[in-house]
Protein backbone atom coordinates (compact mmCIF):
# COMPACT_ATOMS: atom_id res chain seq x y z
CA UNK A 1 0.00 0.00 0.00
CA UNK A 2 1.36 3.38 -1.00
CA UNK A 3 0.56 6.47 1.02
CA UNK A 4 -0.42 9.63 -0.82
CA UNK A 5 2.29 12.27 -1.09
CA UNK A 6 1.89 15.24 1.28
CA UNK A 7 0.39 18.38 -0.19
CA UNK A 8 3.06 20.34 -2.00
CA UNK A 9 5.61 17.50 -1.78
CA UNK A 10 6.33 17.63 -5.47
CA UNK A 11 6.69 21.42 -5.40
CA UNK A 12 10.07 21.99 -3.75
CA UNK A 13 10.72 25.32 -5.56
CA UNK A 14 9.77 28.88 -4.63
CA UNK A 15 6.64 30.17 -6.38
CA UNK A 16 7.33 32.37 -9.38
CA UNK A 17 5.31 35.30 -7.98
CA UNK A 18 7.53 35.36 -4.86
CA UNK A 19 10.68 35.51 -6.97
CA UNK A 20 9.17 38.28 -9.11
CA UNK A 21 8.20 40.24 -5.98
CA UNK A 22 11.70 40.00 -4.51
CA UNK A 23 13.27 41.11 -7.79
CA UNK A 24 10.82 44.01 -8.04
CA UNK A 25 11.60 45.16 -4.47
CA UNK A 26 15.34 44.94 -5.08
CA UNK A 27 15.02 47.01 -8.27
CA UNK A 28 12.82 49.65 -6.64
CA UNK A 29 15.07 49.84 -3.57
CA UNK A 30 18.16 50.07 -5.74
CA UNK A 31 16.64 52.82 -7.85
CA UNK A 32 15.68 54.75 -4.71
CA UNK A 33 19.17 54.35 -3.24
CA UNK A 34 20.88 55.50 -6.45
CA UNK A 35 18.69 58.56 -6.90
CA UNK A 36 18.77 59.37 -3.19
CA UNK A 37 22.55 59.58 -3.31
CA UNK A 38 21.98 62.78 -5.28
CA UNK A 39 19.51 63.96 -2.63
CA UNK A 40 16.52 64.03 -4.96
CA UNK A 41 14.16 61.79 -2.97
CA UNK A 42 12.07 62.81 0.04
CA UNK A 43 12.68 61.08 3.37
CA UNK A 44 10.68 57.88 3.68
CA UNK A 45 9.90 58.47 7.38
CA UNK A 46 8.60 62.01 7.07
CA UNK A 47 10.22 65.39 7.01
CA UNK A 48 13.23 65.90 9.20
CA UNK A 49 13.17 68.75 11.70
CA UNK A 50 14.75 71.84 10.31
CA UNK A 51 17.94 72.98 11.99
CA UNK A 52 16.47 76.48 11.95
CA UNK A 53 13.15 75.44 13.54
CA UNK A 54 12.53 77.32 16.78
CA UNK A 55 12.29 74.76 19.61
CA UNK A 56 9.84 77.10 21.36
CA UNK A 57 7.42 76.62 18.46
CA UNK A 58 7.44 72.87 19.06
CA UNK A 59 6.98 73.37 22.80
CA UNK A 60 4.12 75.81 22.31
CA UNK A 61 2.41 73.40 19.93
CA UNK A 62 2.71 70.60 22.49
CA UNK A 63 1.48 72.87 25.29
CA UNK A 64 -1.51 73.88 23.21
CA UNK A 65 -2.30 70.30 22.20
CA UNK A 66 -2.04 69.14 25.82
CA UNK A 67 -4.39 71.91 26.93
CA UNK A 68 -2.06 73.44 29.54
CA UNK A 69 -3.49 76.95 29.01
CA UNK A 70 -6.95 75.71 29.98
CA UNK A 71 -5.80 75.47 33.59
CA UNK A 72 -2.62 77.54 33.86
CA UNK A 73 -3.87 80.47 31.75
CA UNK A 74 -3.19 81.67 28.23
CA UNK A 75 0.27 82.93 29.19
CA UNK A 76 0.86 80.07 31.69
CA UNK A 77 1.08 82.66 34.50
CA UNK A 78 -1.53 80.78 36.54
CA UNK A 79 -5.21 81.30 37.16
CA UNK A 80 -7.55 80.35 39.98
CA UNK A 81 -6.17 77.36 41.89
CA UNK A 82 -3.72 76.54 39.12
CA UNK A 83 -0.18 77.84 39.70
CA UNK A 84 2.01 79.90 37.44
CA UNK A 85 4.46 77.97 35.35
CA UNK A 86 6.76 80.99 35.22
CA UNK A 87 9.87 80.84 37.37
CA UNK A 88 10.06 77.04 37.59
CA UNK A 89 13.77 77.26 36.74
CA UNK A 90 14.17 78.33 40.38
CA UNK A 91 12.27 75.28 41.65
CA UNK A 92 8.65 74.35 42.16
CA UNK A 93 6.20 77.21 42.55
CA UNK A 94 3.60 75.01 44.29
CA UNK A 95 3.88 74.02 47.93
CA UNK A 96 2.91 70.41 47.20
CA UNK A 97 6.00 70.06 44.97
CA UNK A 98 8.65 71.48 47.29
CA UNK A 99 9.85 68.06 48.49
CA UNK A 100 9.93 66.74 44.92
CA UNK A 101 12.04 69.75 43.89
CA UNK A 102 14.44 69.13 46.75
CA UNK A 103 14.78 65.41 46.05
CA UNK A 104 15.07 65.83 42.26
CA UNK A 105 16.38 69.35 41.59
CA UNK A 106 17.14 68.70 37.91
CA UNK A 107 14.25 66.45 36.91
CA UNK A 108 11.31 67.37 39.13
CA UNK A 109 9.38 69.13 36.30
CA UNK A 110 9.68 66.06 34.08
CA UNK A 111 8.56 63.76 36.89
CA UNK A 112 5.63 66.00 37.78
CA UNK A 113 4.39 66.50 34.22
CA UNK A 114 4.75 62.78 33.45
CA UNK A 115 2.92 61.88 36.65
CA UNK A 116 3.14 58.13 36.18
CA UNK A 117 6.30 57.39 38.16
CA UNK A 118 6.51 56.14 41.73
CA UNK A 119 8.21 59.35 42.87
CA UNK A 120 5.01 61.34 42.33
CA UNK A 121 2.42 58.61 42.98
CA UNK A 122 1.60 59.89 46.48
CA UNK A 123 1.53 63.58 45.62
CA UNK A 124 -1.79 65.41 45.37
CA UNK A 125 -2.10 66.32 41.68
CA UNK A 126 -5.07 68.67 42.17
CA UNK A 127 -6.42 67.89 38.71
CA UNK A 128 -3.07 67.76 36.92
CA UNK A 129 -3.36 65.08 34.20
CA UNK A 130 -0.92 62.19 33.93
CA UNK A 131 0.76 63.45 30.78
CA UNK A 132 3.11 60.46 30.75
CA UNK A 133 0.14 58.52 29.42
CA UNK A 134 -0.26 60.80 26.38
CA UNK A 135 3.14 62.43 25.80
CA UNK A 136 6.52 60.84 25.18
CA UNK A 137 9.48 61.57 27.43
CA UNK A 138 10.96 63.65 24.58
CA UNK A 139 7.79 65.72 24.27
CA UNK A 140 7.76 66.30 28.02
CA UNK A 141 11.41 67.37 27.86
CA UNK A 142 10.56 69.83 25.07
CA UNK A 143 7.86 71.36 27.27
CA UNK A 144 10.16 71.46 30.31
CA UNK A 145 12.92 73.14 28.32
CA UNK A 146 10.44 75.84 27.34
CA UNK A 147 9.03 76.25 30.85
CA UNK A 148 12.54 76.72 32.21
CA UNK A 149 12.87 79.84 30.02
CA UNK A 150 9.78 81.54 31.48
CA UNK A 151 10.59 84.19 34.08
Amino acid sequence: MTLPAPVGAGNAGVPGWAIALVIFLILVGGAYAVTNAAGTNPDLVGPAASATEDPNDAALALIEAAGCQGCHGADLAGQGAFPSLHGVANGPTSENLQDLGTAYPDTWPNLWIDGTGPDVADLERMGMPLFGETLTAGEIQTIVNYLLTLE
